[in-house]
């Protein structure tokens, strides 16, 4: 693996944002309602846990940094502020890119970026002019992968300092393994803070190319439910960075969210494991669980399904359905 490298920060510096209950609702109700803009616009999108990792902007030019041996990396500070194993996988295999663009008096650092044959993740850095107290949330603007937008999955933020934000975030490219070179193209244009306001806005544009990790996908035949609910596992695709379990059945979009418990044969329990539903049909869904899998010997999820059903102007919880237990064999 190449030596990578960042801007050397002091670690004490760095400091987790947290959100108030009122905000992870909000958040919560926010994305559950969103739909895809993507070109098949007539599927929606939501999810069924809140976005985990949380964010953080006219004319621009880009310039290659030199590599700096002591320079500490974007995801190692990300570590140290969240001992999180899937960070130290991306630390592991990412490729140090180092573009720098500057717009409106803030530069961003494209630090470093991972893609794991389904899956890409860039890490950042942002040097503002001038201090800004209210800690950022997400940023809005493009990431295209070969000319195809992208939806963006989850965002990291951490504040280094009042005029310094170290970012990463995730997206998904595509169902199917990708075993060749992509092109991906960022450009964020606002980042917007927890009040939903503009923290800062400018025109910034990355460019790179990524080679993949290997990564395996199969067809599987794996049902579960009970008599109401009939809903199968189709396939199933492992990379480095994330395993995704695709399903479809009869769910209704609005109102029933599949939810996961996961444990694995040796003892693991995974926590926070979220799925997502596409709407397929009246009364119909396909989607997918993503999970990290710490460790190659683990050979088995056990996965317990249960159904959160719920109001449909409000969200709030009505009825859990819960599903037996199934067993998925991994490769």
């Amino acid at each position: 693996m190449n030596e990578k490298d960042f801007i050397e920060i002091d670690i004490d510096e760095i400091e987790p944002i947290e959100l108030s209950d009122w905000e992870k609702i909000n958040i919560e109700k926010s994305v559950l309602r969103s739909s895809s803009t993507k070109k098949y616009v007539f599927k929606k999108w939501k999810w069924v846990s809140i976005v985990a990792m949380l964010t953080c902007i006219f004319a621009s030019s880009s310039i290659w940094l030199p590599v700096v041996a002591n320079r500490v990396p974007i995801v190692q500070q990300l570590l140290n502020s969240n001992d999180n194993p899937q960070l130290q996988v991306f630390s592991d295999n990412a490729s140090t890119i180092n573009q720098i663009d500057e717009s409106n008096g803030t530069s961003i650092e494209l630090a470093e970026a991972f893609f794991d044959g389904t899956i890409v993740s860039v890490s950042y850095e942002m040097k503002h002019e001038q201090s800004i107290d209210e800690p950022p949330l997400f940023w809005k603007g493009d990431l295209e992968v070969n000319g195809n937008k992208l939806d963006v999955l989850s965002h990291q933020i951490v504040k280094k300092n009042e005029a310094t934000w170290i970012g990463m975030f995730t997206a998904r490219i595509s169902d199917k393994v990708i075993d060749e070179k992509i092109n991906v193209q960022w450009r964020p244009q606002d980042f917007i803070g927890m009040e939903n306001t503009t923290l800062v806005e400018g025109a910034w544009d990355f460019q790179l190319e990524l080679t993949p990790t290997r990564a395996y996908s199969r067809k599987v035949n794996i049902p579960f439910g009970n008599d109401q609910y009939q809903l199968f596992y189709n396939q199933i695709t492992e990379g480095k960075y994330i395993t995704t379990l695709y399903f479809e059945g009869n769910l209704d979009w609005e109102t029933e969210f599949l939810m996961v418990d996961i444990k694995d044969n040796l003892g693991n329990v995974y926590e926070n494991v979220g799925a997502t539903t596409i709407k397929s049909g009246s009364g119909r869904v396909n989607g997918y669980v993503e999970v990290f899998i710490p460790d190659s010997t683990i050979r088995t999820l056990i996965i317990t399904p249960t159904i959160r059903i719920v109001d449909e102007k409000t969200l709030e919880r009505k009825e859990l359905v819960p599903l037996p237990s199934i067993n998925i064999s991994l490769k």
